[in-house]
């Protein structure tokens, strides 16, 4: 692939391929650690139809990972669709919902992991025949097929759509889908504006100084959908995910009023236990400053205040 590389203030500027190397091949000659609780843990699944989402009022809804299907003001909004399992990690929960009752008019593609840039999910949502807007980072389209309705954005450039406007915002994370792709396409957060309400979907992200500067250049930011999952080995993860605590910490320095926590459960990334995540962010929801919901997969939540 003939491209520039993303060399940006945030994320990573070299190929971590040595320490992902270096901790799978530990993982082998690893002795084993005695099983806890948070190794059984399953997501728990709310199965949705079409009429589940025939709604008038505003909502968001979680599908799994790092997809949320929200309405506002009319528009519905798709992020990172995966719908099944990704190469070489099964999907642990069901999709909540027939994707044939998904109409999104835009698609949000945050960047190109595998587990957020899912083709075949794409493919089942009929994006060349029905023109769904995707709205995505630069160069990433080069993945996909001539004929989809696609507009590429660089951090803090703009796209509308109805009365929603999308930004593109600074994430600090990476890019590779091969060998020889790595940041050849760039990354980003995303902030959805609608009237005067803000909803922040950080993508994949390590704790940086980009959030203060969303901070400076946003307004107040209502909801902040924030990844909590694929944090350890630390050693490896920290230059790429945040784990809780630091989802907590992000959505404070954005200044947020409430936080949604998505990326666990629904595939083994790391070494942490699968419920961990989610028992950490449980009891962090209790101790919080700002409201932390803790979503099931198909979790209806409505916000008639956007409206």
């Amino acid at each position: 692939m003939k491209s520039q590389k993303y060399i940006t203030a945030y994320g990573i500027k070299r190929s971590p391929i040595n320490k992902v190397f270096k901790w799978k091949i530990g993982n082998i000659f690893k002795k084993k650690r005695q099983k806890v609780s948070d190794d059984d843990f399953k997501l728990k699944v709310n199965f949705l139809n079409k009429k589940s989402l025939d709604v008038k009022e505003d909502f968001i809804v979680w599908l799994g990972h790092a997809t949320f299907y929200m309405q506002l003001g009319g528009v519905k909004i798709l992020t990172d669709p995966v719908f099944g399992d990704i190469p070489m990690t099964p999907r642990l929960v069901p999709f909540p919902i027939d994707v044939d009752n998904l109409e999104p008019d835009i698609v949000l593609l945050s960047h190109g992991h595998y587990d957020h840039l899912d083709l075949r999910s794409l493919e089942e949502l009929g994006i060349y025949t029905k023109k769904t807007k995707l709205i995505m980072p630069s160069n990433l389209s080069t993945y996909l097929k001539k004929g989809a309705n696609v507009c590429e954005l660089s951090w803090y450039d703009e796209e509308q759509v109805g009365g929603v406007t999308i930004e593109a915002l600074p994430a600090s994370h990476w890019h590779r889908r091969g060998f020889f792709d790595f940041n050849r396409a760039l990354w980003c957060s995303f902030m959805i504006k609608y009237k005067n309400n803000n909803i922040f979907f950080a993508g994949d992200t390590a704790l940086d100084e980009h959030f203060k500067e969303i901070k400076n250049r946003s307004k107040p930011i209502d909801i902040a959908l924030m990844p909590i999952g694929a944090y350890q080995p630390r050693e490896v993860m920290r230059d790429n995910h945040i784990n809780p605590q630091e989802a907590l910490e992000a959505s404070m320095i954005l200044g947020a009023k409430s936080m949604i926590p998505y990326h666990y459960g629904t595939f083994k990334l790391s070494d942490e236990p699968i419920g961990e995540p989610h028992s950490w962010i449980t009891k962090l929801a209790k101790e919080s400053e700002i409201q932390i919901n803790v979503l099931e997969v198909g979790e209806i939540l409505l916000h008639k205040k956007l409206t």
